[in-house]
């Protein structure tokens, strides 16, 4: 899995740096040839999705390293990191896209030549980033990549960017309005900061050790512990994520007259339970205790606490509190 990972990764990554550079260079020289704000605009968003390409290429070549002394858990999180950093850098581009176009709105200036140079550069942008849209987004659900992903979610808005182009510029080769390819290249920054505020959010949730809200891992895990014998009242349950792989932690509790050995060999059956009903489940640590056992604990997730109220998700572990 590691090593087609950083296959598919690296691949991914070598086509987005290529593909973006050449579309770019065709924008901002049509841009600059035709004082079209819009395609410029699209340009400069082409430019930095160059950069979130080559963050992307180092991140993941990061992540596909295997755990070492300094970092135990492993190096998955870079993704999630690198995701904050193209957040960044598209807020950035977007934020200056805009200030250029009000600057341009207020003025006056605006005035697009050649507007069949501008039509026709903005249309093969959309086919290509269509490609390169689906060819990330296929790569990023493959290896469960977060940076990935939220390039892929990039390049979707760059194909709405280039059909505004697009747009806007057949409209003013059939009114004359020339303004309003100034206010298609301020909805394009728009849209490229509303993006930005998307991917920063989405990674919160693995950084604050938080599953989003559709995964629905802790009622696997509750779910596949019904099916181990003399396992009770699993509690204290904390799942984090880092990059594609889940960690887990829980408390169960058993017969304390168990020997060691037993109660070791229901904790490799949870283990195992889980890991069979849950993809990329890399560790689950399993702290055992008598059953009965009562401790003062008020994190982790179990039948008493906001579990039971998620969505019902906690509505079929009352065995487990019996």
């Amino acid at each position: 899995m590691t090593g087609n990972r950083a296959t598919l990764s690296r691949r991914g990554s070598i086509i987005g740096v290529a593909g973006n550079a050449i579309l770019a260079l065709m924008k901002v020289f049509t841009g600059f040839f035709t004082g079209s704000m819009a395609i410029l605009a699209d340009g400069a968003d082409s430019t930095t999705d160059i950069l979130t390409s080559v963050i992307t290429w180092i991140s993941t070549s990061v992540s596909n390293k295997p755990p070492d002394a300094q970092h135990p858990y492993g190096h998955e999180r870079a993704d999630a990191v690198a995701s904050k950093i193209v957040s960044m850098v598209i807020f950035f581009a977007g934020a200056q896209l805009a200030m250029s176009s009000v600057q341009k709105l207020f003025t006056g200036t605006s005035s697009v030549r050649n507007l069949t140079l501008v039509i026709t550069v903005a249309s093969i942008s959309a086919i290509a980033k269509y490609l390169l849209y689906r060819y990330k987004l296929s790569i990023g659900k493959k290896i469960n990549s977060s940076v990935f992903i939220a390039d892929a979610m990039n390049m979707k808005l760059d194909i709405l960017i280039s059909l505004s182009v697009l747009g806007g510029s057949v409209f003013v080769g059939i009114t004359g309005l020339q303004i309003v390819d100034t206010i298609v290249g301020l909805a394009v920054s728009a849209l490229v900061i509303k993006t930005s505020i998307e991917i920063f959010w989405e990674t919160n949730y693995e950084l604050m050790d938080g599953m989003k809200p559709d995964d629905n891992i802790y009622k696997i895990i509750f779910d596949a512990l019904k099916r181990v014998p003399d396992v009770y009242n699993p509690h204290k349950v904390r799942v984090r994520k880092m990059g594609y792989k889940y960690l887990v932690d829980l408390d169960i509790e058993v017969n304390p007259r168990l020997t060691v050995r037993k109660a070791h060999s229901l904790a490799k059956q949870v283990e195992a339970a889980i890991k069979k009903d849950k993809e990329n489940v890399y560790d689950v640590h399993v702290h055992v205790e008598p059953s009965g056992n009562v401790e003062d604990e008020n994190f982790g997730i179990d039948s008493s606490n906001e579990f039971s109220h998620n969505d019902d998700q906690g509505q079929e572990i009352d065995r487990y509190s019996s």
